[in-house]
């Protein structure tokens, strides 16, 4: 083994398994590659912090297209790309501890990219570009952890016909209720509430746990309102004209809404 280590990334989880490698396995290298000049500091002050509140969820929601887009812009250093600052003053003592003692493993390789992967026998081999001047180098190692983060995908991929009859936002976009409930143009009867992927209408705080509970309690509420309403359709249509089968589901339902 080469031991020699690459990851990729620039956010908490590139730099968590580049400490991990780096503690775990003593005799290792470990190249960290970012296009960052740095790791960047998380955002944790109290009042950015208020972007998670439940109550900026609605204020989000209310907000015009241009507003969403400006205030996940200026909030995403509380959450994407970047690293607790005890973890970045930790990697950094061990870069510079490590120059002063002459035996370097720690490597960041800052605002550079990969270009290039190849697998060998016992390994792969990367090449990494320095983009401020372009130059190139090939590493070889034993493994390359992605820590590179990830893009939500739109729901209507998985419904198959389905999704034609899903409304989309003036961005093309799934278009979301409030209360997470994909919209759905006619014939479509079916009531289908999605949780994760609705950053674009939820804000931020839409792929964290700092909301979920709320989340459940807003999704619990709406589906016990939502079948009462359709109950009280179904009776005032007269015998046969819907079912009435949910109503001990609904009833239970109910009451877990009510607690």
């Amino acid at each position: 083994m080469r031991q020699r280590f690459v990851v990729v990334g620039a956010g908490q989880s590139a730099a968590e398994v580049t400490e991990f490698l780096h503690t775990r396995y003593p005799q290792a290298e470990v190249m960290a590659v970012f296009a960052r000049y740095g790791y960047s500091p998380a955002d944790n002050s109290s009042f950015a912090n208020q972007i998670f509140d439940p109550a900026a969820v609605d204020d989000f929601y209310d907000s015009p297209p241009p507003v969403k887009d400006m205030l996940n812009a200026y909030h995403r250093s509380t959450n994407y790309s970047v690293v607790d600052i005890d973890l970045i003053d930790e990697l950094y003592r061990r870069v510079y501890q490590e120059k002063v003692h002459g035996r370097e493993r720690l490597h960041i390789m800052r605002a550079s990219r990969l270009t290039d992967l190849r697998r060998l026998d016992d390994g792969i081999a990367a090449d990494v570009e320095f983009m401020p001047t372009g130059r190139r180098e090939t590493i070889e190692a034993d493994l390359i952890v992605f820590a590179t983060g990830y893009r939500s995908r739109d729901t209507r991929q998985i419904l198959g016909t389905m999704s034609e009859h899903c409304l989309d936002d003036a961005a093309g976009r799934p278009l979301l209720g409030r209360d997470y409930r994909l919209m759905t143009g006619p014939p479509a009867s079916a009531e289908l509430y999605v949780l994760g992927a609705t950053e674009h209408s939820h804000g931020i705080s839409s792929t964290l746990l700092s909301n979920v509970a709320v989340r459940a309690g807003e999704l619990l509420q709406s589906v016990v309102a939502r079948s009462a309403a359709a109950r009280a359709a179904a009776r005032a249509a007269g015998p046969g004209a819907g079912p009435e089968s949910a109503a001990g589901r609904s009833g239970e339902l109910g009451e877990l809404a009510s607690r």
